[in-house]
């Protein structure tokens, strides 16, 4: 399994110095094009997404559909070189793919 990387040009420069591919993205319609080609990809373990794109709604809903689906691969959201564009916590995911409130 390998890794897969989507944000701007630090993010993805950062990660590819230590081996991980990814693609540089510059607006939602990218990152969401971006995802569908790792999401496609068999050997992908685990995506790294900036939050500045995570947040977007049409993003949010795939992230959140994959997550609740599927096993693999484990989508980890980072704050971007501008930093972090909106919280989420971790328990209002795991509500939303429960269906209960914790």
């Amino acid at each position: 399994m390998i890794g897969y990387v989507i944000g701007d040009g630090d993010m993805v420069t950062g990660f590819r110095l230590v081996g991980v591919d990814g693609v540089e993205v510059a607006s939602v319609d990218e990152a969401k094009q971006a995802l569908d080609k790792a999401l496609a990809l068999s050997d992908v373990g685990i995506i790294v997404i900036s939050q500045a794109y995570s947040t977007d709604p049409a993003i949010r809903d795939q992230i959140d559909k994959v997550r609740q689906e599927r096993i693999t691969p484990l989508i980890v959201e980072l704050p971007g070189s501008r930093g972090q564009s909106k919280y989420i916590p971790i328990s209002s995911t795991i509500s939303k793919i429960l269906g209960i409130k914790i």
